[in-house]
Order: structure tokens, then sequence, then C-alpha cells
């Protein structure tokens, strides 16, 4: 089979059994490995979702429409992909704590960087990025901000592509999913996708510690990028799940090198987050359940960030 171009091959990434990090009495953890997604993350799925539910919409035109999108950044990537798959001029408005290399990837898709600067408040931050994209909008009718905390294209890529993906592939009951929240997109999608294939499984949140904002907690900020941006998105399905689990950069951290060198999974932190949550819920499920998350991205976006620190 011969695709037309890169967008073709989004989706369809392998379901895998973590062998080496759950206990003989736990349930067994299936994890949704996005690192071999085309662009290197679930995000690409969103982004391509959202700009093409908009072209069906008459909303944009390649050529014409300028994406301006704010982001912490793996959606920025998968903007700046379509963008020059498409034929759109890219913008991506970012805050000045996320990795070189999401910033050097955007760039290296041939879309342009607007940093702003994080000044102790990821929330406040996003706030800021999210103002001057819809100052640009304001400005240029040509400027489209497809605005993934609130868009529902986002969402519904989660439902009907990964979330169906996940039920095709492992082909038994899903006791339990667990997901980090950025945009929310995944938990509510996915959520909502095994929820109608079964009414009875659990769904936890995850958050990380200095982020907690679902929990109550004060925002600050933190490593684990991608989740926990201080904001309550638009699209968030917050009846989807029952109980929240917070995280420490530092268990993310750790988890994400085991994921390495015990799975051979290169992924992310906020894969590390994810992971953690879910062996947790593993233990609390026992043997004989499933519990399924998500790997996000590919650990090759974080050489500068602590998750290789000393290597």
């Amino acid at each position: 089979m011969i695709y037309e171009n890169i967008l073709e091959a989004t989706g369809n990434t392998p379901l895998i059994r973590l062998n080496h990090m759950t206990g003989p009495e736990d349930a067994q953890i299936l994890v949704k490995f996005e690192a071999m997604n085309a662009g290197g993350s679930i995000k690409t799925r969103t982004a391509l979702n959202m700009i093409e539910a908009a072209e069906k919409k008459g909303l944009i035109q390649p050529g014409k429409t300028t994406i301006v999108e704010p982001t912490s950044g793996n959606q920025g990537i998968g903007l700046a992909l379509i963008g020059a798959v498409k034929g759109y001029r890219t913008i991506i408005i970012m805050p000045d704590s996320v990795s070189e290399e999401r910033r050097k990837l955007v760039r290296h898709y041939g879309a342009e960087v607007k940093l702003i600067h994080d000044a102790g408040n990821i929330g406040k931050c996003i706030d800021e990025c999210l103002e001057t994209a819809m100052k640009m909008a304001a400005e240029n009718p040509d400027v489209y901000v497809p605005q993934q905390f609130e868009n529902e294209a986002n969402s519904q890529a989660q439902k009907e592509q990964t979330g169906r993906e996940i039920l095709e592939q492992a082909g038994i009951t899903i006791d339990g999913f667990c997901s980090g929240i950025g945009t929310g997109g995944t938990i509510t999608g996915v959520g909502e996708a095994l929820k109608e294939a079964n009414p009875d499984v659990e769904i936890w949140a995850a958050e990380p510690e200095h982020a907690a904002i679902l929990s109550g907690g004060e925002v600050g900020t933190h490593i684990q990028m991608g989740i926990g941006d201080g904001v309550i998105p638009a699209i968030l399905n917050q009846k989807i799940y029952s109980h929240i689990e917070i995280v420490t950069d530092e268990e993310a951290l750790e988890t994400a090198r085991e994921l390495a060198s015990k799975e051979g999974l290169m992924c992310g932190i906020s894969s590390g987050t994810n992971v953690a949550v879910a062996k947790r819920m593993a233990r609390k499920l026992g043997k004989g359940k499933t519990v399924v998350t998500i790997l996000a991205d590919t650990a090759e976006r974080y050489f500068s960030t602590p998750l290789f620190e000393g290597q």
C-alpha cells in the first residue's frame, strides 16, 4: 500500500502489554504506544481532525489561512506537520518552559514559534499564550485558532480513533483506563468509547503534583509536559472519571525511565505519569483484570530535560 502523504499514516498505533512493571497479583497493563504515530505523538490525531473539520466547514483554506495555536508542545508539533503537508502557514505560541526539542521540531516542520515567558504559573502562561493568539485572530481575519481546549473535534478524534482502536486491538473487556489531562480530549474521548463498550469500566484522571487544579491544588511549574496546563478545559467531560490520582515529577520521571530500561518503550514524561497511575489501578483491580493507558509521545523530544539528566 502506498500512502499519498504522511497524514494518511496517522493512527493504528500498537497496543502493548507491560511484562516487567506489574506484580503477580496485579491486573495486566496495556499501553497505546503513540510514539509510533505520524509526528511522534497522540496529538497528530487531534490536530488533523481539528484542521479537517474546519476545512469541511469552509473556515480555512490552504495558501490563505494562517493557523495559530497556543500549546505546551505536542499539539503544536502536530499542527506544524499538518501545515507543512497541507500548505498552511502555521504559528505556534508556546511557554518558554517547554523542552528545546519541541521548539526545534515545530520550526523544523517550517512553522514559526512565539515564546511566552513562564514565570512560575503554567496556567497563567497558557492564558497569555491564548490571549496572544486571539489578538492575532482579531487583527487578521485570515488567522484561524483551532482552540484545542474547547474544540470538540479534539475529543472526537480520541473517541472515534484511539478509543475504537483500543477496543479492537484488545479484544477483551477493559476494566480500567487512566490518563493525564491536558486539553481533556484523551480522557474524554477514549473514556466515552470505553464506557460505551463497558459501563463498569473504572476511569481515573492523573494530575501533576504542582498543577492539580481538579484536586483543588495550587498551580505552579512542573515538568510533566502536555498535561496539567493549569486550566479546566471546556471539552473535558468531568463525569467520565471517578477518581483523581496525583503524581510527583520524580515518580513520573522514574516511571518513564523504567519504561525504557525494563520494557524498551521510549516515551515522554507524561507517559510516566500515566503508567504510574496505571500501576496503582492494576494493584487495586487485581489479577485477571485489564488496565489500559496511553504513552503519548516519544522520549526523543526530552533530551534536554531532567528525563535524561546524568546520561
